[in-house]
């Protein structure tokens, strides 16, 4: 009698699903926009109230993180090979950096290196294993963070910079926060919020796709 195992995954779960380069069905174009755009908006709004408050402004990445796992695990469920992994942070700061944004290099050294090691770390562990997916969408998760980077690393020319343009009250809680500290704090927390979102997303695939005869791979 076959084991409980194996009814967790029927032969289509074994197919490759390609890369960012393989040919692309109207279906997987649609998903993939759609988790772009909601990766998009909720990050984005994630960042909006960092303007009232300095203190949150700090903590945002924790939000990010939380949000940005659902679409990062959709993507890299969907396609399983090169380019999955960084394919939406990518676009986002590409979207950024034609709005403006990220002008300090800095946070495209956090971001880039993010990205490098996210496809570095998935191809070690194997593009088809789910946890490769698992460990992945918590490291790409962290790209919002990059806005902080300098607030930490670089805090004298951070604020100097502020200081031209916000607040005085608000300056001042933006160096009391910006401590080695805080930035241990917001990393940890940002990871673990990620690695509980990647969790649920996987669950809500794993059911969908269940519901459909095509069940997300569970080894590994």
């Amino acid at each position: 009698m076959p084991s409980s195992a194996a009814h967790t995954r029927p032969a289509a779960a074994g197919r490759k699903r390609g890369n960012m380069f393989t040919k692309w069905t109207r279906k997987e174009a649609a998903r993939f926009f759609i988790c772009f755009a909601v990766f998009f908006a909720l990050v984005l709004l994630t960042q909006l109230p960092g303007f009232l408050s300095p203190l949150y402004w700090a903590l945002f990445p924790i939000l990010s993180a939380f949000v940005a796992a659902g679409p990062l695990t959709c993507v890299m469920d969907m396609k399983r090979g090169f380019g999955s992994t960084a394919v939406i942070p990518l676009l986002w700061l590409i979207v950024y950096k034609c709005i403006g944004e990220f002008s300090i290099s800095l946070m495209w050294i956090w971001i880039v290196a993010l990205l490098v090691i996210g496809e570095i770390v998935r191809r070690a562990i194997g593009y088809e294993r789910p946890a490769g997916i698992r460990v992945c969408v918590p490291i790409m998760s962290l790209v919002p963070m990059g806005y902080l980077i300098p607030m930490f690393f670089t805090k004298a020319s951070f604020l100097e910079a502020a200081a031209a343009e916000l607040d005085p009250a608000y300056v001042a809680g933006l160096d009391r926060y910006g401590t080695k500290g805080m930035f241990v704090i917001v990393l940890v927390l940002s990871v673990v919020t990620a690695v509980i979102s990647e969790r649920i997303s996987e669950k809500i695939i794993h059911g969908r796709a269940m519901e459909g005869g095509n069940a997300y791979v569970h080894e590994g």
